[in-house]
């Protein structure tokens, strides 16, 4: 399944980039997700703070008891993250990172 991932920003910024996986599930809201990119020394981690479901339904009624079912799609699933240390961040990732 493609998920997209979307960063928070720091306080006072502008929202940061994303990007998107293909995932065999999706993570929860709490899950730490690590990130590694070849030719980077060190990793990114951030933290799932919610997930955005976008659905869509047939132009069709609904179900009824009886009745043929009817089932909608997903469109897209997008978390919201927020950037934390990890054990081995990468220097390109430690200004991302929020300090509470």
């Amino acid at each position: 399944m493609r998920i997209e991932f979307a960063f928070l920003p720091k306080e006072g910024e502008e929202p940061d980039h994303g990007v998107a996986f293909e995932m065999p599930g999706v993570p929860q809201a709490g899950d730490h997700v690590t990130v590694a990119r070849p030719g980077q020394a060190g990793t990114a981690s951030f933290v799932v703070r919610r997930v955005h479901w976008t659905l869509a339904y047939p132009d069709a009624p609904a179900a009824r008891c009886g009745a043929q079912p009817v089932a909608g799609t997903t469109n897209s699933v997008m978390l919201e993250c927020e950037f934390v240390p990890g054990p081995y961040s990468a220097e390109e990732h430690k200004p991302a990172i929020s300090v509470k």
